[in-house]
């Protein structure tokens, strides 16, 4: 039997719950599609595991390779030194360790991990989990000042990939490589959509599925996933949806997620008086986010920037009519009229407007173009482009 070329994958997670995000739902799903033939380096949440060596950890059922950079708590979302910063260093300071396993295909997702390996001559297939430059949308109000240089020394050093995937739509690829200056070409990154587990996120009854979450069958349900961050919109989201109780007045916002912005958004909550109206769930498993899915009668993201965005995805996966602001990849996911609508960041009239109209849309709604990215596919696709060592 000939064995597999195994893959190093370098990440800011710890591959199970946190940090919630894009970056840790492909970290899962690429577990889910390579299994064991992944060796992880990440974080670790547990007080019982090891830092800075190697150990055998079980994710779901399959025992990995594991090596944890540092130990973090995962009630803390923002930590005095910046993540990217901390990730950094620690890669650089371990280097040497992370290497006596002596896999030579890296998979890498975070531009300061690609930074940190600059010098490596291995086979690294790197994949943009965004197109906007990260520091730009910093939680920190330095990294913005970081944001211009950060990003031209990044485009430098992106050489050193032997592979570039892009979880965006074609304007904003084309947009990234504008920025590069002539650092990449045309044609060197690879459009490659995130991908979703359908067996998981797929069309149920609304009716079972709000049985299921003890929610009432009466009420409009409206519910947005994700990371509860200002980029996302957050605050738009709430003043469409206190418009929308005007005319529908028996109507619920589910936000499910968390993240830095959870204390600022309860505030805005209560200051709106909207405490009965506007429910912050907090983190779900997967199981539980698509119950929620096919409990909504819609699906709503303000998002200002967005990559290829998994939870609409999911929420189309799911069949649930969709409104949503016009990030990349949205006039990809959802088609006028027929899943949903998109209409212009901080519009807010008009998103009222689209709310109702998608409302009225048959469910379960068109998700042929969207299910194709399922995680069945996920290895098949990425090994077209990327021939492992």
């Amino acid at each position: 039997m000939i064995r597999e070329a195994r893959i190093l994958f370098i990440d800011f997670t710890n591959y199970e719950d946190y940090p919630i995000g894009g970056y840790l739902s492909f970290a899962k799903n690429m577990i889910d599609a390579f299994g064991s033939q992944l060796a992880l380096v990440g974080i670790s949440t547990n007080p019982d595991e090891p830092v800075g060596q190697w150990f055998k950890k079980n994710i779901g059922g399959i025992e990995f390779d594991f090596f944890a950079l540092a130990r973090y708590k995962k009630s803390k979302t923002k930590h005095i030194i910046p993540d990217r910063l901390a990730t950094y260093f620690l890669i650089k300071l371990y280097n040497r360790r992370i290497n006596q396993i002596e896999i030579k295909n890296v998979f890498i997702q975070r531009q300061e991990i690609l930074l940190a390996l600059r010098t490596l001559s291995n086979s690294i297939c790197f994949s943009f989990a965004g197109m906007e430059n990260p520091l730009s949308i910093s939680k920190y109000w330095y990294g913005k000042l970081l944001a211009r240089y950060f990003e031209r020394y990044f485009f430098k050093e992106l050489s050193i990939a032997k592979v570039i995937l892009a979880r965006g739509d074609d304007a904003s690829i084309d947009g990234l490589i504008r920025r590069s200056g002539g650092t990449i070409s045309p044609g060197t990154v690879i459009k490659f959509p995130t991908r979703i587990n359908t067996e998981i996120f797929r069309p149920l009854s609304k009716e079972e599925a709000r049985l299921g979450l003890s929610l009432p069958l009466t009420h409009v349900i409206v519910v947005t996933t994700g990371r509860l961050a200002e980029f996302k919109g957050w605050r738009f989201m709430i003043d469409c949806f206190t418009d929308l109780c005007a005319t529908l007045p028996d109507s619920r916002l589910y936000f499910i997620g968390e993240g830095e912005a959870f204390n600022e958004i309860k505030a805005y909550i209560s200051e709106c008086n909207m405490e009965r109206y506007v429910i912050l769930g907090g983190k779900k498993s997967q199981q539980e986010v698509a119950l929620y899915l096919n409990a909504a009668d819609l699906f709503i993201m303000g998002s200002m920037k967005e990559g290829w965005s998994t939870s609409l995805m999911e929420a189309i996966a799911c069949g649930v009519p969709s409104c949503v602001t016009d990030f990349s990849s949205a006039a990809d996911i959802v088609i006028d009229g027929v899943n949903g609508y998109v209409v212009s960041a901080g519009d807010r009239t008009r998103f009222v407007e689209y709310m109702l109209k998608s409302l009225k849309l048959f469910r379960p709604v068109r998700n042929d173009h969207v299910v194709r990215y399922s995680t069945r596919n996920l290895k098949t696709d990425i090994l077209k482009y990327w021939n492992l060592s």
